[in-house]
């Protein structure tokens, strides 16, 4: 039996999750667009499980025609980055969260909803403050009560009615469990963490969360986002605490309405786990946390979690990554269902405009699957059968045709589930999914779960067929399918440019030509996959009506009365009276002046002044801006600190966090905006802000 030792008591941790430095630096390569297959390889191999995952997908039907694979490295290069990310996040989490479910109750599922919320909340500050570690701080999220489970597994008895008053006394929990137990689950869960050992901050983290943020000021960064994160996914009703969102603008220079949008994205990313999972009913995140919760169905999800977890990476990556087309996307679903259920005999067949045949999506290149098709009318065909009566029927207990049992023979299988795909009613194609008798209980108690992608399946293959059947015109759609073609090709000569930089010695010439065409395609690449889905925005960005000079004249006003007078600063406003409204996150441009001022005023002496103009018909490289600048006669800024001006770095300023102009860097990429910087000793320093000239949403544009 494992355990840890706290205050002369012992606690045993073996239903707790294993070491996860692991876990933490997949996580940290998946969010890294610099991540490639040597830094993937690497890593993989150091987990048994995880190399024979990519193993046996690499070697799937979907991948055959690269004969068998066992290199780690080019078994990565063959399945391509996307499909390699899918599978790490997927068996990621799923192993990760299977540990949670063996004492599975209404408390570790109130602990596990707060602890998405924890992990995604911190994960979008981080991004927005320039943290370089977003795995470390999704795990730090994770684990920031898993205290609390330890003192379930360990002392239920006791901590059971302590816990029924967490939501009461959310504020003062950790005195309560002191005054009760004479140990708290901060300390005891960075107990648990610190015996990891892990080369990360995490267990300080974890056990310094609810300190105050004066004593958070000289802090590593990893600390203070927990710091912010914890508080505010407590409960519901901490996004109305007004000493917690004070606390995110006292460590990060953050706004009430940017800590609270970041809230506001972090509860819909989990609301969406959540759902994806299959406890909308149960599991919400509505005003009484405590009332989603159906008792009866405790033990039934305790048994169910476990296979469940798994579709926590599947439903937001069946559809989302570069394969578009019809044959890319079959391989697709193909890898999932690999990944999933170790499922590699699959056809998809697909119903036709006049919904009266049935012909399979060949992505195998089967020269016999191209001669069957099936007749909506067919009384004889089980295949038929279920896609007209909307039901998933198996082969060994029911009659086939002959169509049916060459199919099957075609799977390679004794026998076929034949599952239909439909979305809001409309009928798409029919998953037909080879297996024996000997499995078929298995695939058979998966059910739920199959049910689950076979609707995710449809709505993404339903919007991609309705996409190639609009006009020849230039929608979005259709310039999916170019970013698609031209994605492939990207992708081929990456990989080959990878494996010529192997064979040729490292401080060869060539190399630092390689590594800049490397950089220009993975530039194009991210281009391309920013446009081919501008609905999907992580950052929740809401464009609104701004006029930017009542938005300039507003801020003024308001440091006028407060920042500017402490230190008798003086401002004048500059203002082209032609600027028209824009289209614009108001709130994201709102913070950015913000940042701005706040940094130039905390950093002047007394007495100074500060400048800001506004300016119409701003044009660059052919596109046209609103341009705004704000300028100082401060100390201006060192050469060395203008060089990182933009990543989080200790700053010039006493007491102030650095992070300040990370935000703002982050905040002005998210709005399509550029930002620049001019600074002397002499003159002071000056930022030019450009925004997109845009007078409606219709006229966004991606960057």
């Amino acid at each position: 039996m494992q355990c840890i030792y706290l205050k002369d008591k012992s606690y045993s941790v073996d239903n707790l999750p294993s070491e996860p430095s692991l876990l933490v630096e997949l996580l940290d390569l998946c969010h890294n667009d610099n991540a490639n297959f040597e830094m993937f390889s690497t890593a993989i191999q150091k987990d048994v499980g995880l190399t024979a995952k990519i193993l046996q997908v690499a070697n799937s039907p979907a991948y055959r025609q690269w004969n068998e694979i066992t290199d780690i490295r080019r078994m990565l290069i063959v399945l391509g980055m996307v499909n390699v990310k899918n599978i790490v996040t997927t068996c990621a989490i799923q192993h990760f969260f299977a540990n949670f479910t063996k004492s599975f109750n209404r408390h570790v599922q109130l602990i596990w909803l707060r602890a998405l919320i924890c992990a995604n909340l911190a994960e979008r500050i981080a991004k927005l403050v320039g943290y370089e570690k977003p795995g470390e701080v999704f795990i730090a999220g994770l684990l920031h009560q898993v205290g609390m489970l330890l003192l379930l597994l360990n002392r239920e008895n006791r901590y059971l009615p302590i816990l029924d008053r967490y939501y009461s006394e959310t504020e003062n929990f950790i005195v309560l469990e002191q005054e009760q137990l004479q140990v708290d689950h901060c300390e005891l869960g960075a107990a648990l963490v610190e015996s990891w050992k892990l080369d990360s901050f995490i267990a300080d983290a974890i056990q310094f969360q609810h300190a105050p943020a004066d004593q958070l000021l000289s802090s590593p960064t990893l600390l203070k986002i927990l710091a912010v994160a914890s508080p505010l996914s407590s409960k519901n009703s901490a996004r109305n605490n007004s000493e917690y969102l004070e606390k995110a603008g006292l460590l990060f220079d953050m706004t009430e309405d940017i800590i609270l949008n970041c809230l506001t994205v972090a509860t819909e990313k989990s609301k969406q786990m959540i759902t994806d999972l299959g406890f909308s009913g149960r599991l919400y995140l509505d005003e009484n946390e405590e009332d989603g919760f159906d008792s009866s169905q405790h033990e039934a999800d305790r048994k169910k979690l476990a296979e469940k977890v798994k579709n926590i990476a599947l439903s937001n990556t069946i559809g989302t990554s570069e394969r578009v087309e019809l044959i890319g996307f079959t391989k697709e679903i193909r890898t999932h269902l690999n990944t999933l259920f170790n499922l590699n005999q699959m056809f998809f067949f697909k119903v036709d405009d006049t919904q009266t045949k049935l012909t399979a999506i060949n992505d195998l290149e089967m020269n016999k699957l191209d001669e069957i098709e099936f007749k909506t009318g067919d009384k004889n065909s089980l295949l038929v059968k279920s896609f007209n009566e909307k039901n998933s029927f198996v082969s060994f207990s029911e009659h086939c045709s002959i169509a049916d049992k060459q199919i099957i023979r075609l799977l390679e299988a004794e026998g076929a589930y034949f599952f239909p795909i439909y979305h809001d009613g409309t009928g798409l194609g029919v998953l037909a999914l080879g297996t024996s008798e000997r499995e078929w209980p298995a695939l058979k108690s998966k059910a739920e779960l199959l049910k689950l992608l076979s609707d995710e399946i449809g709505k993404n293959y339903f919007s991609l067929h309705q996409g190639r059947s609009q006009s020849a015109d230039m929608t979005i759609v259709d310039f999916k399918k170019v970013a698609h073609e031209i994605s492939n090709p990207l992708t081929i000569i990456n990989n080959y440019l990878y494996m010529l930089g192997k064979k040729i010695d490292g401080d060869h010439s060539a190399q630092e030509e390689i590594a800049f065409i490397n950089e220009e395609i993975e530039r194009v690449s991210n281009i391309l996959l920013r446009a081919k889905d501008p609905d999907n925005n992580s950052s929740n960005t809401k464009y609104t009506q701004v006029d930017i000079n009542k938005l300039l004249t507003e801020l003024d006003t308001l440091f006028n009365g407060s920042l500017y007078k402490s230190k008798g600063i003086k401002s004048t406003l500059r203002l082209d009276q032609q600027i028209p409204v824009i289209c614009c996150p108001k709130d994201k441009l709102k913070q950015i002046m913000i940042n701005i001022i706040k940094n130039g005023v905390e950093a002047m002496t007394k007495n100074g002044t500060i400048h800001i103009s506004s300016r119409d018909n701003f044009y660059q490289n052919g596109q046209q801006y609103i341009e705004i600048s704000i300028q100082d006669n401060g100390p201006g800024i060192d050469a060395e600190i203008l060089k990182n001006l933009f990543q989080p770095v200790t700053s010039t300023k006493e007491g102030h966090t650095g992070v300040g102009l990370s935000i703002v860097n982050t905040l002005v990429q998210e709005i399509s905006g550029t930002i620049s910087c001019y600074s002397s000793p002499e003159q002071g320093t000056e930022f030019k802000i450009l925004i997109p000239r845009k007078q409606a949403e219709s006229e966004i544009e991606l960057k």
